[in-house]
């Protein structure tokens, strides 16, 4: 009829149908929401802690290991009773035998010799026969047949050589090699020795005197 306008659908019917897409939407936005949560659970009990946790570093509880100071024995305080003169420093020869005192210091038998050079070496030459000119170079002189009972440091050093280390050079090496040495090469080993202020030998270095 004319004038009757003409209704195609129900408007209650579409507001339905929005309500319905909107449900939908919010459903599906949740449902991935959860999928993102339970992935994220699952990864952080795979990586063995739980979520939200922070990483924790590890740092090894095993102590630093230093090494314990070798203890030096103490050196007396008291005069040595070397047979040396006092302020003697230094002193060149032989060690004939040693023996362990009741006190614990070990005490040597020393050969002293004289190392002469230069001049003084080639008058000493002249006057016993010997070619003056080659002994300028150096001469060993031993013409006093006594021996002195030196007393060694605690604490004495050892540089050992050709004999005591098979080196052409200086090296320490334990005071027993040089003790073990001197029944078979004490007469035949030369030696310089070093005075402390109290007259005890600090230090024995292997010499060669030729």
């Amino acid at each position: 009829m004319a004038g009757v306008a003409r209704f195609d659908g129900d408007p209650t019917g579409a507001g339905v149908s929005r309500w319905h897409n909107v449900l939908l939407a919010v459903l599906l936005f949740t449902a991935v929401a959860l999928v993102g949560l339970g992935a994220g659970y699952l990864l952080s009990v795979a990586q063995g802690r739980p979520e939200g946790t922070p990483a924790r570093r590890t740092t090894s509880s095993k102590p630093s290991v230093s090494a314990s100071p070798t203890a030096t024995p103490a050196r007396p305080t008291v005069r040595s009773g070397s047979q040396i003169e006092r302020g003697r420093t230094k002193d060149l020869g032989y060690l004939l035998g040693a023996r362990r005192a009741a006190n614990g210091l070990t005490h040597v038998a020393f050969d002293r010799v004289q190392l002469l050079r230069g001049d003084a070496a080639a008058k000493y030459a002249r006057e016993h026969g010997m070619d003056a000119e080659a002994a300028r170079s150096g001469l060993v002189v031993n013409e006093n047949p006594r021996s002195r009972d030196l007393v060694l440091a605690p604490d004495v050093k050892v540089l050992g050589g050709v004999k005591l280390a098979a080196s052409s050079d200086p090296e320490p090496v334990p005071l027993q090699t040089l003790l073990d040495a001197l029944d078979a090469e004490g007469s035949s080993l030369p030696l310089e020795l070093r005075y402390d202020k109290l007259g005890y030998v600090v230090q024995v270095t292997e010499r060669r005197f030729g």
